[in-house]
């Protein structure tokens, strides 16, 4: 399969963005093909994964506990995370640094991507895993995230909540993992989201392909 074959990039380019609270979007069918979305599922990378994590409710920020696997740095893929996928996953990747995906995700936000770097990276949330309410840093112009779960019960939690304040009860939509639904955000001052810890009783990890447009010339608001 080639790695055109596995991103419609039409699919994102057509996204109908909300602006409550906040600019995002929820993307639908952007890897064409049940079987396909399936096999990345199955095939989601299993080792390589190094554990991130700080305690919530300090000084140092937002806290978290997560499992990464970097893919792409800088826009360049990362040999030692790549051989850790499979030729398909190797393509949908590939997939992500073609520029016809950047122009597709500029056409839905309406953000200018010219010059921002891409950054990858493959995520794992275990039981107890979870992000804090935050509103990313000021040099990611969008983020897209993917989820590559089949059969994701409501009782695991790890729901991506997009909120309309910092306090994590102040909820306008949740978005629960899914396989490959993804969703597009715009940070902002005012894009406060965070993800729920994952239950204990989960039978399978919270499974996530992040995707970051990082800007060099903005680190402010």
């Amino acid at each position: 399969m080639t790695a055109t074959a596995v991103l419609d990039r039409d699919a994102i380019a057509r996204t109908a963005m909300a602006s409550d609270p906040f600019a995002w979007g929820l993307v639908a069918d952007s890897v064409p093909g049940e079987p396909t979305r399936r096999r990345l599922a199955e095939e989601f990378p299993a080792e390589g994964f190094v554990l991130t994590e700080r305690p919530g409710g300090t000084a140092a920020g937002k806290g978290y506990r997560t499992w990464n696997l970097p893919l792409v740095q800088g826009g360049v893929a990362v040999p030692e995370g790549m051989r850790r996928l499979t030729p398909l996953w190797q393509g949908f990747v590939a997939s992500l640094l073609d520029d016809g995906y950047r122009t597709a995700v500029a056409e839905a936000t309406g953000r200018d991507l010219d010059g921002c770097a891409l950054e990858v990276r493959a995520v794992r949330y275990g039981s107890g895993s979870w992000i804090d309410p935050h509103t990313d840093r000021a040099d990611k112009i969008v983020t897209q995230t993917w989820y590559f779960n089949e059969g994701w019960r409501p009782e695991w939690s790890g729901a991506l909540r997009i909120l309309r304040s910092p306090a994590v009860d102040d909820v306008a939509t949740e978005v629960m993992p899914g396989l490959t639904d993804s969703v597009l955000l715009v940070p902002s001052p005012d894009s406060w989201h965070t993800v729920m810890p994952v239950a204990d009783s989960a039978e399978q990890d919270r499974r996530v392909l992040l995707v970051h447009f990082v800007s060099e010339e903005r680190t402010t608001w």
